[in-house]
């Protein structure tokens, strides 16, 4: 039924899109995002990071061009960890004379001026690698891979652990691939009493050669400050509607290094969308909401879940809550990730936004093999802080093209791979959809796709027979309800302007769409959104696979299986006092999108380091480490089960809450 409405709709529609479309301004766009880079608190490498003086100059520029260009603009105050990065070199001796290295930066505490002392080789930054160098007081030199294998956080308390003075890392792989001199920068996810930098590969090469002919002396100067409490401020305008609702369109405008792609483009497109509208001279009938959000990259100290701190910290207030039908994140869309646009969207938006793309204008030149939509949002962006806050998000995908890889996040983030056609091209788009959500007299919820997915994750045989048919009983029978309940919503999105007295109807759709994340949103332990009985359901499968592996000797397959239980695979290379650190800080968060999200934890230390022990012995008896898992196994489909009732219980609840919404919705149409 959405397909046909919006088939039916362009002619209607593109008398009030075209005048707007008209004036975009991409060049203006184009402009603010390189305004942005002045705001720096490294003269030479950038950073606008939480609470900085950067960050806060940013700020004020930002609220100042909103009021210019027409906005009731003002600012919202947030209460984050601040990080202000003033730069850091490194000076050695080399043969052919003093050499100095400039470093990046983690969220640490690191004061130093003309500090001697060495550097050593530190490899990968594992315990193992820590027991062979003595780092007591020095530097540590060691390469990670953050997108396969650990992030920066666990060396560094390692090396911390270990006496070391700080950790300078290099990439290998990962991030920062385009060229060996960049630099990378990444939240730190851990203590901030544990330093950290980063180098180069480059830097890192002529470095090691003269380390290979002995002893090195070298010379750091650092400034590196985290500041516990600080205040950072989104900066947010506003269109006001004819109708209590909103819609939303927000970036980010802190960034590590100049943050061009990441995010200054989103920002400049974010203002271009709103000054077009406010010269069309075209009255929205919702309230217009346009966000930059502050201490999107960081904002938490010593929290697995340390990002999207001001996003989080706006919706904590909760002024937006049941009023807000949608937000429209932006980040880095003046790129082309992939030959296929997506938009990763809440569940519930997917049908409407498949139809909306049906309308594939402007799409081939750009994206020759269409456009689709991705669920869920992730929690890589300020998209999920707003849904788990209740507010249906959605983000143009960012993260499948190979930008992630070879610029993200360095200093070679800057317009050299500025795409002028793909940017204008996503003006026109997210302004078409933007005013598509304006003209929806309703919240265009559709909570099937959501329940569609919630069952498919649940395998078949994992839980008690009458648990999993109560189970899918149970989502049947509310697919129904909310299947019956869009088309409901759909034909009057379809027939009728919004007006005030949908607000009450949107309330209550809105509010079950909260309810909703509350009850079907945790988080496995790599932060991937996830339904609630999904981990323990991956627990018990790979405890099996390596039970079955222990069964016929293969201790190498069993390790295999055992580093994919939860967070097991950092106590394959690091110290259980790690480990368990990072473990407990993640379970015991509080004040963050992550903090409860989690549905347990199997500590599988001493069991992983058991079976690395015996896979180089031959007929080694495994029978202690079989019995272990068989426990474990016993433990873990013993908490799917109970997590999987209190889902089939809570459908009850939730069937009941979409009839009361549909009483509302029905009231519209009569």
């Amino acid at each position: 039924m959405q397909e046909r409405e919006e088939k039916e709709m362009p002619a209607e529609f593109l008398r009030v899109f075209e005048p707007i479309a008209e004036r975009l301004d991409v060049r203006y766009s184009y402009e603010r995002a390189r305004a942005l880079e002045a705001f720096r608190s490294d003269p030479v490498l950038g950073y606008r990071t939480a609470g900085s003086g950067a960050e806060f100059a940013a700020g004020e520029y930002l609220l100042a061009e909103m009021r210019r260009i027409g906005l009731q603009a003002e600012k919202h105050p947030v209460t984050v960890d601040g990080w202000e990065f003033r730069g850091a070199t490194l000076t050695y001796r080399a043969a052919d004379g003093k050499r100095t290295v400039r470093l990046g930066g983690y969220q640490t505490d690191l004061l130093a001026k003309n500090l001697k002392t060495e550097l050593v080789d530190a490899g990968r930054g594992t315990e193992e690698d820590l027991k062979k160098t003595d780092v007591r007081g020095k530097l540590a030199l060691v390469r990670i891979n953050q997108r396969d294998e650990w992030w920066i956080n666990y060396p560094a308390l390692q090396a911390h652990l270990a006496g070391a003075l700080a950790v300078i890392a290099v990439q290998d792989k990962g991030y920062g691939e385009a060229d060996p001199s960049a630099l990378n920068a990444q939240d730190i996810c851990g203590r901030s009493d544990a330093p950290a930098l980063s180098m180069s590969k480059t830097d890192m090469k002529a470095i090691v050669a003269e380390m290979q002919k002995g002893r090195i002396e070298v010379t750091l100067n650092a400034d590196s400050r985290v500041m516990r409490s600080a205040t950072s401020y989104n900066i947010v305008g506003v269109i006001p509607g004819k109708t209590s609702c909103m819609v939303a369109v927000s970036a980010h405008y802190d960034s590590y290094f100049h943050g061009f792609e990441d995010d200054n483009t989103g920002v400049g497109m974010m203002l271009s969308l709103a000054r077009a509208i406010v010269n069309s001279g075209y009255r929205p009938y919702k309230t217009l909401v346009f966000i930059a959000f502050a201490a999107e990259e960081w904002g938490k100290s010593d929290s697995r879940y340390d990002w999207s701190a001001g996003a989080f910290g706006e919706m904590k207030a909760g002024a937006w809550k049941g009023k807000m039908i949608a937000d429209i994140n932006l980040e880095l869309p003046a790129i082309a990730h992939g030959k296929m646009h997506y938009i990763r969207s809440v569940y519930e938006y997917k049908r409407f936004l498949r139809g909306f793309l049906s309308d594939p204008r402007g799409m081939d030149a750009c994206y020759p093999e269409g456009a689709d939509v991705v669920c869920p949002v992730q929690t890589w962006s300020d998209d999920f802080s707003m849904a788990v806050s209740g507010v249906p998000s959605l983000v143009n995908e960012f993260a499948s093209g190979s930008f992630m890889e070879t610029h993200y996040h360095s200093q070679l983030d800057d317009d050299s791979s500025y795409d002028a056609q793909i940017y204008a091209f996503h003006h026109r788009l997210y302004l078409r959809l933007l005013l598509a959500f304006d003209r929806c007299s309703l919240p265009p919820l559709d909570f099937t796709a959501r329940l569609k997915k919630l069952s498919s994750t649940l395998k078949e045989g994992n839980v008690p027979v009458q648990t999993e048919d109560a189970f899918r009983a149970a989502v049947e029978e509310v697919r129904e309800e909310a299947g019956a309940l869009y088309e409901e919503i759909a034909r009057i999105n379809g027939s009728k302007a919004p007006e005030e007295r949908d607000s009450v109807a949107a309330k209550l759709l809105l509010d079950v769409f909260s309810e909703c994340e509350d009850k079907f949103v945790c988080l496995d332990w790599y932060e991937k959104s996830v339904f609630p009985h999904e981990n323990a359901q991956r627990n018990a499968e790979m405890m099996e696979r390596a039970r079955g592996c222990l069964a016929e000797g293969d201790a190498d397959g069993a390790k295999a299986a055992l580093v994919e239980v939860d967070d097991n695979s950092y106590a394959e290379a690091f110290g259980r006092e790690v480990v368990a650190y990072f473990a407990e800080r993640a379970l015991t968060d509080t004040g963050t999108w992550g903090s409860g999200r989690l549905t347990g934890r199997r500590d599988l230390f001493a069991l992983l380091r058991s079976v690395m022990a015996k896979r180089r012995e031959e007929g080694a008896d495994l029978s202690a480490e079989r019995a272990e898992l068989a426990a474990g196994i016993a433990a873990e489909k013993k908490l799917l089960a109970r997590i999987v009732e209190a889902e089939t219980l809570y459908l009850g609840t939730l069937k009941q809450k979409l009839r009361q919404a549909a009483a509302a919705v029905a009231s519209l149409g009569r």
